[in-house]
């Protein structure tokens, strides 16, 4: 009789696990990420190259752009930079939902754009892909983060340091974890 104890314990235990963990991404995304992350990042260090490589792998990026060597791009095909920006040195921008950049934004070292996260109300904790909008003339300070799903409106200054994980509409000049607003951007 205990190992029929034995055995409705494991049963139920099978029951109540979650189901099986599947990939967020189709065989192709994973060759495409594969590639990228090989062929596509070695060609990201000749400066001529920048603009084309991105595009190669479905990128959107405007004229005029200065984009640093040690930028790091996830999912390339999820970014759209417009006319005239300048992304420094050892910014992520971590595309697994869309990220837009405005024209004339500047995005200052080491500042981390996070479009994705996990739905940690799940216990599966699948892959969300929120995304993130930056408008046109926007500045993003040294070390800042933007969080998922976060929208700034044209003219927001990000004081470095400042993590953002709301909404905030034009001209607001933000500061601080989380950020808040400190004023209007001229």
């Amino acid at each position: 009789m205990p190992e029929q104890d034995h055995r409705d314990q494991q049963n139920s235990a099978m029951e109540s696990a979650p189901p099986a963990r599947r990939s967020a991404w189709t065989t192709k995304q994973k060759l495409v990420r594969l590639v990228w992350a090989t062929f596509g990042r070695l060609l990201w260090q000749i400066p001529f190259l920048r603009t084309p490589v991105l595009r190669m792998f479905g990128g959107s990026v405007g004229r005029s752009c200065r984009l640093s060597r040690t930028v790091d791009i996830i999912i390339p095909w999820n970014i759209s930079i417009g006319d005239g920006v300048q992304v420094g040195d050892r910014v992520i921008l971590y595309g697994l939902g869309p990220i837009t950049i405005g024209a004339g934004t500047v995005i200052d070292v080491r500042a981390h754009l996070c479009a994705g996260s996990h739905d940690m109300r799940d216990t599966r904790f699948p892959l969300t892909r929120p995304p993130i909008s930056i408008g046109s003339d926007c500045f993003i300070g040294v070390d800042a983060y933007i969080a998922p799903d976060v929208e700034l409106g044209d003219r927001c200054r990000v004081q470095h340091r400042a993590s953002v994980y709301r909404s905030f509409p034009g001209g607001t000049m933000l500061e601080g974890n989380p950020a808040r607003p400190v004023g209007a951007s001229s």
